[in-house]
């Protein structure tokens, strides 16, 4: 059932490549569904009683990420219900562990207008392909959000990744920018 699992999260995202909303400011124009860890059984001669597939779903802001899992649950229960005549038990349960709505800051928001005054820049706002807390921020509780920090995600969640010290310093100066900013208020 493990293995049929996870080949319907393929399917899913399969589906979101081909016919789901597409934003192109992104590095990914549409919603993807990634398996990443895949655990079950303990020997080769014992049938394994349990399967755990860790999977997560990074939605663009214009894909609602409970109509994706409503999907894969039904899936979920398509794979696990002609089991159950034979093994009662039969099920896949779904544990959500952690969510976060996709970010769309707008061009004229208040978050990029603070942004671009306390880095003296005006570059135009991008948009990344992982998650952060700024969708909360920005859709939970309606504050104007937008992303920034010292560092790339080239360097980013990977063996030996770093912040360069120049990019360090520049945070430091932007900190400093934004703490006068609060000053004068």
């Amino acid at each position: 059932m493990g293995a049929r699992f996870v080949q319907a999260l393929e399917q899913r995202q399969e589906a979101l490549a081909a016919t789901g909303p597409r934003d192109d400011d992104y590095d990914i124009p549409y919603s993807t569904i990634h398996a990443g860890v895949m655990r079950g059984g303990t020997a080769l001669n014992i049938v394994p009683n349990l399967c755990e597939v860790d999977f997560e779903i990074r939605n663009i802001a214009e894909d609602d990420p409970e109509t994706i899992l409503a999907g894969i649950r039904a899936d979920a229960e398509t794979i696990a219900a002609p089991y159950r005549a034979t093994f009662p038990e039969a099920r896949i349960t779904i544990d959500p562990v952690t969510a976060y709505p996709g970010l769309a800051t707008p061009e004229d928001g208040a978050a990029l207008a603070l942004l671009r005054r306390i880095t003296g820049r005006n570059d135009p706002a991008i948009k990344v392909a992982f998650g952060t807390e700024g969708g909360l921020f920005a859709q939970g509780l309606g504050i104007s959000t937008a992303i920034c920090g010292p560092g790339f995600m080239d360097q980013g969640h990977r063996p030996d990744e770093f912040v360069a010290l120049d990019q360090l310093a520049e945070c430091s100066r932007v900190l400093d920018n934004l703490l006068a900013i609060l000053a004068e208020a």
